[in-house]
């Protein structure tokens, strides 16, 4: 399947006078213009080039381009490709700025939120860590792991300890959205404590990666 590629596309202008065929000297043209666009997906996403063109109403003889008098293809152009025309050319553009824009709001929502969760810790919120940034005997190779808050008492959490370390996120996202992470044998039977006051600092260095609350 192509996801993108160039396509054309002729987009129909006027009738004009004063100018004669150099195939049956008619003197009545249609014109018109070629404009090709870069795709993504199929949507126009931006124009990549113009050219005016015209055609005899009598024979059909067409000029395109440079065949077409340069101050005539001025006019040509001025008329066809009018914002009408062109706009909907940049459709692809407009759809990826919007997409870009969400995401960024996503992104920095998501961090507002975790940042609330961070300052007031709750029983059950999962931690996704950078293990050799938390442990020194912790595999370099499979570096991302879970924590889980199980219980907080006078400004401490105790948390619990993924068995499995992965070379990825997802593979803990995963075990989170397969809610296998539910169930206590998927940690390590010795947790660990923390003051709550350093898992802002872990977050903050990025060995605390991203935080769930369920």
């Amino acid at each position: 399947m192509i996801f993108f590629g160039s396509k054309g596309k002729t987009v129909p202008g006027q009738i004009i006078e004063g100018i004669e065929c150099p195939n049956c000297e008619n003197q009545k043209f249609l014109t018109f213009g070629i404009i090709r666009y870069f795709h993504l997906y199929w949507i126009p996403t931006f124009p990549t080039s113009r050219k005016a063109g015209v055609e005899c109403t009598h024979c059909k003889r067409t000029l395109i381009g440079k065949e077409v008098p340069k101050d005539l293809g001025k006019i040509i152009k001025s008329e066809v490709f009018n914002k009408k025309n062109i706009a909907p050319m940049f459709s692809g553009t407009i759809l990826i700025a919007c997409l870009i824009l969400f995401l960024a709001a996503a992104v920095s929502t998501n961090e507002s939120q975790e940042f609330a969760y961070i300052e007031q810790p709750a029983v059950n919120d999962l931690y996704i860590v950078r293990l050799p940034e938390i442990f020194e005997d912790a595999d370099p190779d499979f570096q991302y792991g879970l924590l889980k808050i199980s219980r907080l008492d006078a400004g401490q959490a105790e948390l619990q300890v993924s068995k499995t370390g992965y070379n990825r996120v997802k593979g803990v996202r995963k075990d989170i959205r397969k809610q296998r992470t539910a169930d206590n044998s998927y940690f390590q039977e010795q947790p660990i404590y923390i003051d709550t006051a350093k898992l802002k600092e872990m977050k903050e260095s990025g060995a605390i990666y991203a935080i769930e609350r369920i």
